[in-house]
């Protein structure tokens, strides 16, 4: 399983090293001025990376046992606690840009073994990956598609040698991948899935024992992890992934999510989104016939570019699945980035062996063409990059370190009263990680609309605070209007940015 550094160096991996660097420093340069980006899934993130390496317990910072997520992750940040002693918002840009950077390599490494790859092609190509919108907003972020993402590239290179070879050491290796990966995000059941489905579809492995033996072991290690981490959750909390509620966006709205995302990632829609479900439509019909084309064909069904159609395909419609009969959040570009690559992949592999077999007469304009859209690509990714930069770089990453938060007149209120407000009884916040991560206050989420029985909980408590904040807003959550049918607002401040209410009681009459 080891790669040739002599070959590699012959055969152009190296050129991928330029690119490797400057999405390093990109990343770098975007977390200069406040830091790593914070979410409230960073929050979370980052609390159980701390709780492991302190005590030992994959809880988070409300000291809960974490569900939502798996558990790999904290896992592997609390790994750079204990060897730099540092915090993770300390190495976070440098952890983050060396991932992204090693994407990058990955990547190169990948193209240069399509058919008919040409150099200019894949310069252009890495230059779409450096300067990705999609993928430099997640290596800004402390979220797990950071490996989660290279875990699925490794994934790639790991089955290529197993189809290539039918070695046992590549098998196992695969499969070791995406089971991490299961770990890492639930999403990586998908790949699990995509090893399943190309070992059904491997013609040159006939039917017997060997065959059925590999299949074992695949399904072994791949599936060991996540039943692992599922058993843990079953035993803490009788879930095997957390409370999930039903989904309630249709299919139709989803693929139009969907659409929407390539047309934010393509630079000829400009924030339209009237073709978003074409568009949609377009690239899943078109990347899927590819692949049943080469399938039915037998036509390099195991090389890199096919494989990358496959990842589309199967993870592709294991999101819209999710979506769909799962509630989360709407479908958006960090959902979608492990679709990034496959999909500009997909999209643009074929175009050297059709410039190769194009007419001599029609050549010439077919490589203009080309050229011309590839620098139309670049152009909105510029542009893109130059909007987002206007305020990154005087303001820090939206999330919990940008300038916003960390000078919150609401969150300086509330750390220099934060004994009176603890002492006062229960604290509920529509940011309820963002009290933790900047004033080190614990609290409750502010319960669902749709969540009777924590909505009752939170009303049989005699008195509660909330601390509201106007950039924190959630629709799905109960607002201070609902409250004050159920309970006697006794108290409010109004901040520039949110307020502070105490209820007591039952409601005034």
């Amino acid at each position: 399983m080891k790669l040739n550094l002599r070959q590699s160096l012959l055969s152009g991996d190296y050129d991928a090293l330029p690119a490797a660097i400057a999405g390093f420093i990109l990343i770098q340069m975007l977390c200069a001025f406040g830091g790593i980006g914070i979410s409230p899934d960073s929050v979370v993130y980052i609390s159980t990376a701390q709780n492991i390496h302190d005590h030992g317990t994959i809880n988070d910072f409300s000291n809960m046992p974490v569900m939502d997520f798996p558990a790999f992750y904290p896992i592997f940040l609390s790994g750079f606690l204990f060897l730099t002693a540092s915090k993770v918002l300390s190495f976070g840009p440098i952890l983050d840009g060396l991932l992204f950077a090693m994407l990058i390599g990955l990547c190169g490494y990948i193209m240069n073994r399509f058919t008919r790859v040409t150099r200019t092609y894949k310069a252009l190509l890495l230059v779409f990956i450096v300067l990705s919108p999609c993928l430099l907003e997640v290596y800004s972020m402390i979220w797990s598609e950071t490996l989660f993402l290279l875990l699925s590239i490794v994934f790639i290179i790991t089955a290529h040698g197993y189809f290539q070879t039918h070695s046992l050491r590549w098998l196992a290796g695969m499969a070791l991948v995406a089971g991490i990966a299961c770990v890492t995000r639930y999403a990586g059941v998908s790949l699990v899935a995509l090893g399943g489905l190309l070992l059904l579809c491997d013609g040159r492995l006939r039917w017997s024992p060997r065959k059925f033996g590999h299949w074992a072991l695949y399904a072994g290690l791949a599936v060991f992890p996540l039943a692992l981490n599922l058993l843990r959750n079953w035993q803490l909390t009788q879930t095997l992934t957390g409370y999930r509620e039903p989904g309630q966006t249709p299919f139709t709205s989803n693929l139009q999510m969907f659409g929407a995302v390539l047309c934010d990632w393509l630079p000829f829609f400009n924030e339209r989104y009237g073709a978003a479900t074409f568009v949609a439509a377009v690239f899943i019909l078109g990347i899927t016939g590819r692949f049943v084309y080469r399938l039915v064909r037998r036509t390099d069904i195991f090389s890199y570019s096919n494989l990358a159609l496959s990842y589309f395909v199967v993870y592709g419609g294991f999101i819209l699945f999710t979506a769909t009969v799962s509630r989360f959040q709407p479908l958006d570009s960090r959902l979608l980035s492990p679709l990034f690559l496959p999909w500009l992949w997909g999209s643009s592999s074929w175009i050297p062996p059709a410039l190769h077999r194009c007419p001599r007469p029609w050549k010439t304009a077919a490589v203009i063409g080309s050229l011309a859209a590839a620098a139309c690509f670049i152009y909105g990714e510029i542009h893109e990059f130059r909007e987002n930069w206007e305020g990154i770089h005087y303001a820090g990453i939206p999330g919990y370190t940008e300038t916003s938060w960390k000078q919150s007149e609401t969150m300086a209120y509330v750390r220099s009263h934060k004994d009176s407000l603890e002492k006062a009884g229960p604290i509920y916040s529509d940011a309820f990680e963002g009290l933790w991560f900047l004033a080190d206050v614990h609290s409750e989420l502010i319960p669902h609309k749709d969540n009777p029985e924590d909505i009752r909980y939170m009303m049989k408590q005699d008195h509660f605070t909330i601390v509201w904040f106007d950039d924190a807003v959630n629709f799905d959550l109960i607002d201070v209007d609902f409250m004050r049918t159920k309970k006697e607002l006794v108290n409010e401040l109004h901040f520039n940015d949110g307020a502070i209410y105490t209820f007591k009681g039952e409601p005034a009459q």
